[in-house]
């Protein structure tokens, strides 16, 4: 605990519940729970819902949203608004507060604060989720018009802001052991001011259900089924299409098997199709976007949780909060994937990445599933795992020491 509360200033490029996204869910999680301790915070973010104020007070943190909801249809419209129109918000917080730290969340965001703020006066801490601009090359390069125009815009510009943010930043927070190497694979110098802090997971909110069966008649899914669940952008490098390709395979011993897809994308169309020309309409279920109270209750009425990720899972909320329901999860090798599962059970993480790798350990899971007891056991070793490694609270509480580290420093004669 700091014998001290701090003005912080948090910068984001979307900030929940606007947005849901998992750099989104980190940073509510921290803020909230560092206002909760008494901490001063002001958060500034893009505006992604029409009708939103421009200042708002949520979750014990005061909210800025700059720009347009409606802008985000232009062509390029995030990124300039996240390098563009953000500087007049944060120039104005500056001009009116004295911080005693800055915690951002986002490249782009942060490279326009660098430029309102050239010189440095209080402690800058970024977390560093994933590489922007790996990210972009790689969801670019697979598209059908060849090298879209955003990678080839945007593309050195989201590499220039990372470069620069992490330059300046005095400490650069990573969620995983993945991302520590990541970053020390595209940027050697950021490795000596690396600190590690796993994120967590809200266990009040994400946990087992008292009735399983009734949450299955509230989302109107059947009980007689063994259900798989998964929620994701709809686009390549979350590997979908080798889970429905499984899918097809599994059917074959497990033919009452239903597969749940939460989420959005432009995949859509191209998934459904997929589906239908494997016939397993009848064993896929398309969920779109799903509300936060209704992700709970996927994962809770859910046997078994999948991510079948092909690229960049930096942390694996979305496992953390399968576990916290008491809900067994398997992944593709990517990423942090292994950091999380591993320790849990070692059958819990995929052979691979391709369909067959993803079809033996859904049906190892399955078979394991059919014994009552074994079932019940694995799910009350998945809450237990989840509750003693990656509460929350544990995240905030180093969180608070690198702030009081580098508060004093700053503040020292």
């Amino acid at each position: 605990m700091m014998d001290r509360n701090l003005r912080i200033l948090c910068i984001n490029q979307f900030f929940f519940p606007d947005s849901y996204g998992g750099v989104e869910r980190v940073a509510y999680e921290t803020v909230r729970r560092l206002a909760a301790r008494g901490h001063t915070i002001d958060l500034v973010g893009q505006r992604t819902r029409e009708g939103t104020p421009d200042v708002e007070e949520m979750y014990g943190v005061t909210a800025h949203r700059y720009g347009s909801a409606g802008g985000r249809r232009r062509f390029g419209g995030r990124t300039v608004d996240a390098l563009r129109r953000s500087r007049p918000v944060v120039a104005r917080l500056l001009a009116e507060k004295a911080y005693d730290l800055v915690l951002a969340h986002h490249h782009f965001p942060y490279y326009a604060y660098l430029g309102v703020a050239r010189r440095k006066v209080v402690p800058e801490v970024i977390t560093f989720h994933a590489s922007f601009w790996q990210e972009l090359r790689l969801e670019g390069a697979d598209r059908n018009i060849g090298k879209p125009l955003e990678s080839l815009f945007f593309g050195r510009l989201a590499r220039r802001s990372e470069t620069a943010g992490l330059r300046r930043a005095d400490r650069i927070v990573v969620l995983s052991e993945f991302s520590r190497e990541q970053l020390a694979s595209y940027y050697p110098f950021a490795s000596e001011k690396v600190a590690k802090i796993p994120g967590g997971v809200d266990l009040e909110r994400f946990r087992p259900a008292a009735d399983r069966e009734a949450v299955r008649r509230e989302l109107g899914l059947p009980a007689d089924r063994s259900i798989l669940f998964t929620v994701r952008r709809l686009v390549p490098r979350m590997g979908l299409e080798n889970l429905i390709h499984a899918l097809a395979e599994v059917r074959h011993a497990y033919p009452d098997v239903l597969l749940v897809v939460a989420g959005a994308g432009r995949l859509a169309d191209e998934l459904q199709g997929l589906v239908a020309s494997l016939g397993l309409s009848e064993l896929v279920r398309f969920a779109g976007f799903v509300s936060d109270d209704d992700l709970v209750k996927y994962h809770q009425a859910a046997d078994l949780f999948v991510l079948p990720s092909l690229a960049f899972e930096g942390f694996g909320l979305v496992t953390l909060e399968a576990l916290a329901c008491g809900t067994p999860a398997v992944g593709t090798p990517i990423g942090a994937t292994p950091e999380i599962l591993r320790p849990l059970a070692p059958q819990l993480l995929l052979g691979g990445t391709e369909p067959p790798a993803i079809r033996r350990g859904i049906q190892v899971m399955l078979e394991w599933n059919s014994d009552a007891a074994a079932k019940e056991e694995l799910r009350r070793r998945c809450r237990e795992y989840a509750g003693a490694t990656y509460g929350w609270d544990r995240a905030v509480d180093s969180l608070e020491r690198l702030f009081s580290d580098l508060v004093g420093r700053a503040e020292a004669p």
